[in-house]
């Protein structure tokens, strides 16, 4: 799977849609799910960060959803920590096309590109 060819279907209904944060050029689409949230970002037309505001009950439940995230996202590539600040750490995936961030404070985790990471500035 590819987050710029991947084909979506709508994963709930559409609570909320802004421009991002840091660019004019991304727009973020927030959905409701029935797990918490998904927001998905659009940078030039094309998907480019899948955030799942999806907090779990326990560290097991939070272990096991990341497992598949990280595996669906993966492709069969391996994620290599690079950053644990205390709040988070921040994952890139072996061919550096991807990264992940798990924000264990949270309990959110955040898949997207490594050129929307680097072109955005985030």
């Amino acid at each position: 799977m590819d987050l710029l060819t991947e084909e979506l279907t709508e994963p709930g209904e559409v609570e909320w849609w802004r421009e991002h944060e840091r660019t004019a050029d991304a727009l973020v689409v927030c959905f409701r799910i029935p797990a918490g949230r998904m927001l998905l970002t659009y940078w030039h037309g094309q998907l480019h960060e899948v955030i799942y505001q999806t907090p779990e009950e326990s560290g097991e439940a939070a272990a096991a959803r990341n497992a598949y995230l990280f595996a669906h996202y993966g492709q069969e590539q391996n994620w290599i920590e690079v950053l644990d600040n205390g709040f988070g750490k921040t994952y890139f995936r072996s061919d550096d096309r991807l990264y992940a961030l798990w924000s264990y404070a949270m309990d959110y985790t955040t898949v997207g590109t490594r050129a929307f990471l680097e072109g955005v500035g985030i």
